[in-house]
């Protein structure tokens, strides 16, 4: 992240913890856009892990565990495919 002058870079630690539910949109392959939502298993310095269970508000389907591992740029910024992790409100 950008530096604002005296201000402090925010890090995972500062923005997340774990436990927290977080949500982040998908857009497949198709165009349609997919919500995740789920829970982060584990936070470090500069990355994390969720557990996704929902998509769309449902539980997904026919699989058991859904893990993924981001690092601080992908949840601050997200990438072409995927808006940034935010908290659930």
């Amino acid at each position: 992240m950008k530096k604002e002058e005296g201000k402090e870079e925010q890090t995972l630690l500062d923005a997340f913890k774990q436990g927290d539910r977080v949500v982040q949109v998908i857009i497949d392959s198709d165009g349609y856009k997919k919500e995740y939502s789920g829970v982060i298993k584990k936070i470090l310095d500069h990355s994390m892990a969720v557990y996704w269970d929902t998509i769309n508000g449902e539980p997904i389907p026919n699989l058991h565990e859904v893990f993924c591992i981001f690092h601080e740029s992908e949840v601050f910024y997200g990438n072409k495919n995927a808006s940034p992790i935010k908290k659930e409100e």
